[in-house]
């Protein structure tokens, strides 16, 4: 078996773009009844978002870089390693909320749209979701980062275990 390189969220979130997943097709699982209240309150009502984003990746870059500039070895290494060289810098961390919110994968009153996170292959299950909720603390930027890093970690950290079997 070669070694396999993790693809990068934004490669993910392009190809993601490409394949779509028909209405109704959703896988159901078990809950977790544990922090089950806590989570709901930071999840969007799948009534009321959209599934897919109105702009591509590469738009809502450009859009909120014009707003909070960021380095490109930051989204580098954002993706190599899963986090920010620099967490307590606040304006990746508010790019990262505002790039979630262009896609629709954050609402503007800051819960996760988990259809959409798992309609974009953002995450791999819904149980990452959930587990990933519990890591939203801070403030509205912070909350953003440390999900998108809870997600990228966990990534990570199964390509990984699947290079080593």
């Amino acid at each position: 078996m070669g070694h396999h390189r993790p693809i990068p969220l934004w490669t993910l979130l392009l190809l993601a773009l490409l394949v779509t997943v028909p209405e109704g097709a959703r896988a159901c699982s078990m809950m977790n009844t544990d922090n089950t209240e806590q989570r709901d309150a930071l999840l969007a009502d799948p009534a009321t978002v959209k599934r897919t984003p109105e702009i591509s990746m590469q738009e809502a870059v450009a859009q909120c870089n014009r707003t909070f500039i960021i380095q490109p070895d930051y989204l580098s290494e954002l993706n190599e390693t899963g986090s920010f060289p620099d967490e307590t810098d606040r304006i990746p961390l508010c790019f990262m909320r505002c790039y979630m919110q262009a896609l629709g994968l954050l609402t503007e009153d800051d819960k996760v749209n988990k259809e959409a996170v798992l309609a974009l292959n953002w995450a791999s299950s819904a149980d990452t979701v959930d587990e990933c909720l519990d890591e939203m603390n801070g403030s509205t930027c912070e909350k953003a980062y440390f999900f998108t890093r809870c997600i990228m970690t966990r990534a990570l950290v199964d390509g990984k275990s699947k290079d080593n079997k």
